[in-house]
């Protein structure tokens, strides 16, 4: 509980939303883009409501469905709190 008073607001948020990815089954056709920092944090979650359309685009980033979201923001959970405990 301890670690958890250390995080910063925007740092619980992630959890949050994490946490509700893990109990919540998205629909099936459910895309996010992720934006990271230069740290290669994550700066940024945006779920994508047509992803067929958004692929034609130009400058489309890389979708990642459910599963692919989770594992990035365990990811950069384990990132940030090693740099909590490093920092």
């Amino acid at each position: 509980m301890r670690n958890l008073q250390k995080l910063r607001k925007d740092q619980l948020l992630k959890i949050d939303y994490l946490g509700f990815l893990r109990n919540h089954k998205m629909h099936y056709k459910s895309r996010w883009v992720v934006k990271f920092n230069a740290k290669d944090l994550i700066k940024e979650v945006k779920l994508i409501f047509d992803p067929e359309r958004y692929r034609k685009r130009a400058n489309a980033k890389r979708l990642h469905t459910q599963k692919g979201l989770i594992k990035i923001l365990e990811n950069d959970k384990e990132k940030r709190s090693a740099e909590l405990l490093c920092g």
